[in-house]
């Protein structure tokens, strides 16, 4: 899938990002991971599906959007024992988006949107809100979010499994890159997992949510690293699915445009 090249950050000349005006143009920064997806899936899925949604939402918004180069790696120490699963550090993925976010404040950008999409950076994204939103109070509007959260109603009409059924390189993750990359998919390698989280206060499907935190190994969890069921994965699915998660981080880029960085009281 190719899109307009001006809204890739990357694409742009020193010239052209001095020129833009930064009450009007929304800085998008997509995050992922680079880890294992079972035994049919790539490694980068999911940074290649929050780069694809804000590129497309950036496309379909009413403003201007420019999408910053997603830096691929993200939290994943619970894929670890899964051949090419590469993890940072918390503290490293929360330092590296802060300098990114710090750069692009500094050459005065005022709403900048970070678009996770893993689930393994949830808490680091919940913090980084509250870290930069106050480090730079005054200057910018930061927003984070988890694009598969945002539009979890949405989803949720759309799947096809029962709970516990769209986890990890499921249904969805699958039918998503079937969609937009399907030379990556090996379907006939996919292998279909319910887990058991041992307890009616823990879930590991990807809208399930859990009031309570705890850490969970993927090897604990499923022999092939999957959590669900890609057997139901298509690519007719893939792009509604698509078309539904791209349609909610539009509408909420385009209200995300009006609001206006606080002042700061000093």
């Amino acid at each position: 899938m190719k899109y307009d090249g001006t809204m890739r950050f990357e694409e742009l000349t020193s010239p052209d990002v001095a020129a833009l005006d930064r009450d009007a143009t929304v800085l998008v920064l997509p995050l992922g991971s680079v880890e294992q997806h079972g035994h049919h899936m790539p490694l980068g899925t999911d940074t290649l599906l929050s780069h694809a949604v804000s590129l497309r939402a950036a496309e379909r918004s009413a403003g201007k959007v420019l999408v910053l180069p997603p830096p691929w790696y993200g939290f994943s120490a619970h894929h670890m024992a899964f051949a090419g699963s590469i993890t940072l550090r918390a503290e490293t993925l929360m330092a590296m988006v802060e300098d990114i976010v710090g750069s692009v404040v500094h050459h005065g950008f005022r709403r900048i949107v970070i678009v996770n999409g893993h689930g393994g950076n949830g808490p680091a994204i919940d913090l980084l809100a509250a870290t930069l939103g106050h480090r730079h109070h005054g200057a910018a509007r930061i927003a984070a979010l988890t694009y598969f959260q945002l539009a979890r109603d949405a989803i949720a009409a759309l799947r096809q499994s029962r709970p516990g059924g769209m986890g990890h390189a499921c249904e969805f993750e699958t039918s998503m890159i079937q969609h937009l990359r399907p030379e990556l998919v090996h379907s006939g390698l996919a292998q279909t997992t319910y887990p058991d989280p041992g307890s009616r206060y823990l879930t590991t499907d990807l809208l399930g949510g859990s009031a309570v935190r705890t850490y969970h190994d993927f090897q604990d969890l499923s022999d092939s690293g999957t959590l669900g069921d890609p057997s139901l994965a298509t690519p007719e699915q893939g792009a509604a699915f698509f078309d539904a998660v791209t349609q909610a981080l539009t509408a909420f880029i385009d209200d995300f445009r009006g609001w206006t960085p606080p002042g700061r009281t000093r």
